[in-house]
């Protein structure tokens, strides 16, 4: 695309953020960018549907022991892609579109240079860091198989997400969720073909998921290298390498890396407090969490879809279409809730015995587990609704203290005691419980960001100018003399 096609494009988009009807454009932004998210969830969740078929309660446990890597991973391109997302959304708004060209660039040239160190360090260090997140020894080594492919392609999932939040940033949702499916379907088809056709078993799952996310990639990025995008990321010389570019990508990348972290921390300990009640324990604990994962991403992808609209408008001064953004996505975001709420708790046993339909053991604790989680899942989206605004506004402390409280202070703790004292129940209810103090204080911070962002900083309206009385006079006279007239 040329510069003046690139100039209509931007035109028309940032037209939308601007003056779009807000529950149409929310959902323009959001749909796609929820599609996307889900497909993150789904390369998990059809790894352990085709890995289960095999009837191995082993291999179902393994590859929930490298889920926490997996996010791991997911967690460097959420850094530099929400990070760049925030500020590009919020430059475009100011229309500084160099500062948004640089910010866009220097992530993903970033993303792309983390990625590989991780696939390296990864592939060398790949059994202690499972054993970290739990891995038996009945289960270290299929999980070892599983892994070491998942992470040789890191590049491929951390620039991923990174060009999947800079698309988005730029108003090229659609784009972007088309580059997601792309890669989810490449892996339902993949899967079947490695795992049982070539006879590569729980490898084969991690080649499929490698494979298409590689695909996946590929498709996002040659958006740019058909110049069809308003922003410039992949031209080498918008890459800033200073501090203060860093720090902008960092001041809302790191609560989004903080809070990923503190996840993969999280379920290594929920791994291995399961380890004490066996393998079935831990492959109800993988199951669960994938399948709550669905909905969670669901969520993020409407916070996704909030940031930009909500940021654009705040860097615009547009204060009003930025509380009626955030009013609009918390509604949706706790209608989803309860909903997903009484059908988790309600069909529990028929959706966990799909991945586990050769053991008892793993539906009885699955069921468990997800009848614990169905009751909080109102709270756990306006949790995630939170992190969606800090990010639009900019407040990056406010977003860094809720991801550490959410995943570390919180869930870690209750997730080393709650099973010491309440035994498997104690295990299940440790995440519900992180999430429902997340709230509390997510709740506390929202208020303070929004009076100090929001209503504080609205301009005062314009005095009505005091009339001249000698001025409006003469002005009655004239029409009199007129209607005379």
């Amino acid at each position: 695309m040329g510069d003046s096609g690139a100039s209509a494009t931007r035109t028309e988009r940032l037209e939308m953020l601007a003056h779009g009807r807000l529950g149409r454009t929310l959902f323009k932004l959001s749909a796609p960018s929820i599609i996307g998210m889900l497909v993150i969830a789904i390369y998990n969740v059809v790894d352990t549907f085709f890995i289960s078929l095999l009837r191995d309660t082993t291999a179902i446990a393994a590859t929930g022991v490298v889920f926490p890597m997996f996010q791991l991973i997911g967690a460097v391109g959420l850094t530099f892609g929400m990070g760049a997302a925030s500020v590009i959304s919020r430059r475009l708004g100011e229309q500084r579109y160099q500062a948004a060209d640089e910010a866009a660039a220097t992530a993903l040239y970033s993303a792309a240079g983390v990625g590989a160190l991780l696939a390296v360090v990864g592939g060398v260090f790949i059994e202690p860091i499972l054993i970290a997140f739990g891995a038996t020894e009945t289960i270290l080594a299929e999980a070892t198989l599983y892994g070491r492919v998942i992470i040789a392609g890191s590049i491929f999932q951390v620039v991923n997400m990174t060009a999947n939040n800079v698309l988005r940033s730029e108003g090229a949702a659609l784009y972007s969720s088309f580059g997601q499916v792309l890669g989810a379907g490449l892996n339902i088809v993949l899967d079947p073909l490695f795992i049982f056709v070539f006879g590569m078993g729980i490898t084969g799952a991690a080649v499929a998921t490698v494979i298409a996310q590689g695909i996946s990639t590929a498709f996002l990025l040659s958006y740019y290298l058909r110049r069809r995008g308003a922003l410039h990321p992949l031209r080498l010389r918008n890459v800033r390498l200073e501090r203060g570019t860093y720090r902008e990508l960092m001041t809302l990348g790191v609560p989004t890396f903080v809070r990923q972290i503190f996840g993969s921390v999280s379920f290594a300990v929920l791994n291995n407090a399961a380890a004490f009640h066996g393998d079935p324990a831990i492959a109800a604990i993988s199951v669960t969490l994938r399948l709550f994962m669905l909905l969670f991403m669901a969520l993020i992808g409407l916070a996704q879809g909030l940031q930009p609209l909500a940021g654009y408008n705040y860097g615009a001064g547009s204060f009003l279409r930025v509380r009626g953004t955030i009013r609009i996505a918390f509604i949706t975001a706790a209608t989803v809730g309860v909903v997903a709420g009484a059908a988790g708790f309600a069909f529990a046993p028929t959706v966990i015995g799909v991945f586990a339909p050769q053991d008892p053991e793993v539906i009885a604790l699955g069921t468990l587990a997800m009848r614990f989680m169905a009751p909080v899942l109102v709270p756990i989206g306006l949790v995630l609704m939170y992190g969606g605004v800090f990010q639009a506004l900019g407040d990056g402390r406010s977003a860094l203290l809720l991801a550490a409280g959410q995943q570390g202070v919180f869930m870690i703790p209750l997730a080393v005691v709650l099973p010491r004292v309440f035994g498997i129940a104690g295990l299940f209810a440790a995440m519900p419980a992180g999430f429902l103090l997340a709230f509390v204080v997510g709740t506390v911070l929202l208020r303070k960001t929004v009076k100090r962002k929001l209503v504080d900083a609205e301009p005062e309206p314009e005095p009505e100018p005091i009339p001249d009385p000698e001025t409006e006079q003469t002005r009655s006279f004239a029409r009199q003399e007129t209607s005379s007239a």
